[in-house]
């Protein structure tokens, strides 16, 4: 599979973004002759077996993601495919025309059908992955986060999981976020009690992320001529990092990062744990 991070990153540093659906991808890509005999299945009149590939084989998805990229490489400074969503991106229109050009005539020669449904044309910014990106800005999505916005507190460890890994997908536009999510990640350890005590302090952290993630700041998309800047910093629970660039004389955010320390590494001297948050 290609790199969440780094499709956002090449995609979204375009002017001009083009976002095609492929309808029934799967079934363009025939079966191996001596493959179809596992797909076969039974109906009340007869067994059937798929000369296609079907939906919800287990390596399906890495197959149909090795096809598009096999078949799209020859256009990879301007395309990239996250299993069957293609995105097409630009510097300026013109250029994108032709780009499009390209991009059709070659589904058209390897027998793919467009869902222009869910098609976006020639767009300055997208949303793609769970993002809104391109013009070399990038934040979350905000039906997303505002469906996050409307989260109940958990009761369970389980439940509790479940939201922390939603959350974590967004923790990069988060200052500091394992310093604030710790007093919640640490219900979630192998010895903590299924069912927990919610307390004040976890409603607060818990509003606290909520509230960061509807007011994060848009984040640069990197440019690598430019240097970058990291700021880094150390509490007793946590390390945090800024990275940065600057332009035009003011200095950009391009992501956040932190992590929880150990409790060996909550030992050590506070010069070593900043100095380990920018390792």
């Amino acid at each position: 599979m290609e790199n969440a991070v780094d499709l956002m990153y090449n995609i979204g540093k375009a002017n001009i973004i083009t976002t095609l659906n492929l309808l029934k991808g799967y079934w363009a890509i025939p079966m191996e002759e001596h493959s179809k005999d596992y797909t076969s299945f039974k109906a009340h009149r007869a067994q059937y077996r798929f000369n296609v590939l079907p939906f919800g084989l287990k390596n399906a998805a890495a197959t149909f993601q090795r096809v598009m990229n096999n078949s799209l490489k020859e256009f990879s400074e301007f395309v990239r495919a996250y299993i069957d969503d293609i995105a097409i991106y630009s510097a300026d229109i013109g250029t994108h025309l032709k780009h499009l050009d390209c991009v059709f005539t070659k589904l058209d020669e390897l027998g793919f059908t467009i869902n222009t449904k869910k098609c976006s044309f020639v767009k300055n910014q997208i949303k793609y992955l769970g993002h809104i990106i391109g013009s070399g800005k990038h934040l979350p999505d905000p039906d997303k986060v505002k469906v996050m916005r409307k989260l109940e507190a958990p009761r369970t460890k389980t439940q509790l999981r479940s939201l922390l890994g939603l959350m974590n997908y967004y923790r990069n536009y988060i200052p500091k976020y394992a310093d604030i999510a710790h007093p919640l990640t640490a219900l979630t350890k192998k010895r903590a009690p299924e069912i927990f005590e919610w307390k004040e302090i976890h409603q607060t952290v818990f509003q606290d992320l909520k509230d960061k993630l509807s007011k994060t700041p848009e984040l640069y998309t990197p440019t690598l001529e430019k240097p970058f800047i990291i700021h880094s910093d150390a509490s007793q629970v946590g390390i945090g990092a800024c990275l940065s660039q600057e332009c035009d004389g003011k200095q950009h955010p391009i992501c956040y990062a932190s992590q929880k320390l150990t409790p060996a590494e909550q030992h050590w001297p506070t010069i070593d744990r900043e100095a380990y948050a920018i390792v």
